[in-house]
C-alpha cells in the first residue's frame, strides 16, 4: 500500500509519503511570500520555515482529525494564514498588546502564526476538545514557542475563573457568532484593551462595553476584521 513499508512483520508509515509534492512546497512558500509581502511583513527565513512547518503539521493531523478544510499548503496559505496577516497587521505598530487569548483555537488558527510573525506575544490558546488540545501542544513544541504560547485545555468559563488577570486582546475565529463573540470576550480583556471578530459583514453592532475602532476588508473583501476597545 502507498506510504506503508513492512519492517519485521510491522506496518509503518512511510513520513515522506505523508508530504506534500515537492511542486506544492514550491507553491506554498511563493504563496507564503507574496502573502507577507500585500500585508509588509519582510519575513526572516526562520518565520518563513516556521509558517510552512507549522502548515505540513496541521494537514498531517488533519487526515486523523478535522482542523481544516484545506486540502494542500498552497490552499492553506491562501484562505486561511490572511486571518492572521490582518490581525498581525494591526498589532505589530501598538506596543501596549503584548498578551493576547483566542478561544476556541481548534487548529491554531489564527494564532500560531500570529505569535510566530510577532516574537513579542504571549498568547493563550482556549480548546475544550481534547485532540485539538493535543495537536496545539504538538504544535507549539514542534514550532520552540513553549516560552511564549500557553494551551488550555478547558472550556472558556473555566477558563475564566483559572485566569482572572485580563488580557490586553483577545480572538476567536469561527467559534462564535461575531456579535456573541463580544458578549463573551468582555471579561476576557483590560479597560481599554482590544478584541478583534473575525466576519464576512462589514457591519458589526458595538454592544455595551466596547468601542468600534477600525473594520478592515481583506481575501478581497470577502472578510472583514473588527477591532473594538473595552471603554469599561
Amino acid at each position: 500500500m502507498l506510504g506503508e513499508k513492512e519492517n519485521a512483520g510491522h506496518i509503518e508509515i512511510d513520513r515522506m509519503s505523508l508530504l506534500p509534492p515537492v511542486v506544492d512546497d514550491a507553491r506554498a512558500d511563493l504563496a507564503l511570500r507574496e502573502l507577507a509581502a500585500a500585508w509588509q511583513f519582510q519575513l526572516t527565513g526562520e518565520q518563513c520555515s516556521a509558517l510552512l512547518t507549522y502548515g505540513r503539521l496541521l494537514l498531517q493531523w488533519n487526515s486523523h482529525i478535522n482542523l481544516t478544510g484545506a486540502g494542500s499548503l498552497p490552499v492553506l496559505i491562501a484562505e486561511h494564514f490572511p486571518d492572521s496577516f490582518v490581525l498581525a497587521s494591526r498589532l505589530r505598530d501598538n506596543r501596549d498588546i503584548t498578551t493576547l487569548v483566542d478561544v476556541g483555537s481548534g487548529g491554531g488558527l489564527p494564532a500560531l502564526p500570529l505569535a510566530l510573525l510577532l516574537e513579542r506575544l504571549q498568547v493563550h490558546l482556549v480548546e475544550p476538545i481534547a485532540k485539538k488540545t493535543a495537536f496545539l501542544r504538538t504544535a507549539v513544541r514542534s514550532l520552540g514557542l513553549p516560552d511564549r504560547v500557553r494551551v488550555a485545555g478547558v472550556r472558556l468559563d473555566a477558563f475564566a475563573q483559572e485566569h482572572p488577570e485580563p488580557f490586553d486582546a483577545a480572538v476567536s475565529r469561527a467559534t462564535f457568532h461575531p456579535q456573541d463573540w463580544l458578549s463573551a470576550a468582555l471579561p476576557l480583556v483590560r479597560p481599554g484593551g482590544t478584541v478583534f471578530a473575525l466576519s464576512t459583514s462589514a457591519d458589526l453592532e458595538s454592544p455595551a462595553g466596547w468601542l468600534p475602532a477600525s473594520a478592515i476588508p481583506y481575501a478581497s473583501r470577502r472578510r472583514w476584521v473588527h477591532e473594538f476597545k473595552r471603554s469599561t
